[in-house]
């Protein structure tokens, strides 16, 4: 998360609170990787105020054009109208993912249990594209609430996530995230996953 903000954006400068936002972690957390990363050349340091001290990748560095090409590759292309639903009755674990979405530019929302998703969902009048869900919940599961919600709109994508393998589970062939699953995997799945909804969308206004 902070060497995306980084190699994103080289030419400004971070504060360590702004820093923290993006990455959703504590202050002083990220001030020790910040230090690592400065010893290590990556990134560079001032202290502008005398106080605080804002950061920004170091263009001198040798891999400075190979991290910022890395960093661009994994970034998600998104107009920021696409609008994901997150459905995991681990808050934590909706948390994260819900910032890291976020910090590619989807808009989120996030619910607790399947009831809560309906009903958010019902609250959007179509405007949710994709659904990242748990498989395993109490009371409706994953691919149950899925089902309802396609009922309602036809066109929405969904991915599935679990700590249980895709073998364990009734998926048929579709999109799978096991859980744990890195910043890289959720981005590439998400991305794959939307732009099939708009290649489909496509299609059907040429036919």
């Amino acid at each position: 998360m902070v060497l995306r903000a980084f190699f994103v954006e080289p030419e400004r400068w971070w504060s360590l609170s702004e820093l923290a936002g993006k990455a959703g972690v504590q202050q002083e957390t990220l001030r020790r990787h910040l230090g690592q990363l400065a010893k290590g050349g990556l990134i560079r340091v001032k202290f502008p105020d005398g106080h605080g001290c804002v950061y920004q990748p170091d263009p001198k560095c040798p891999v400075f054009a190979e991290l910022q090409s890395i960093v661009i590759k994994l970034t998600p292309q998104t107009d920021g109208r696409e609008m994901i639903l997150i459905v995991e009755d681990q808050p934590a674990t909706a948390q994260i993912t819900r910032i890291l979405l976020e910090s590619w530019g989807y808009q989120v929302l996030e619910a607790h249990c399947p009831d809560e998703a309906l009903a958010l969902f019902d609250s959007q009048r179509g405007r949710i594209n994709l659904l990242l869900t748990d498989v395993i919940m109490p009371g409706m599961n994953g691919t149950q609430l899925a089902s309802e919600l396609r009922l309602r709109n036809p066109d929405l994508r969904v991915v599935y996530m679990s700590g249980y393998t895709a073998e364990q589970l009734p998926l048929a062939d579709a999109a799978f995230l096991p859980k744990p699953f890195n910043p890289a995997s959720l981005s590439r799945m998400i991305r794959r996953e939307l732009d099939r909804r708009r290649e489909g969308r496509r299609q059907m206004k040429s036919s």
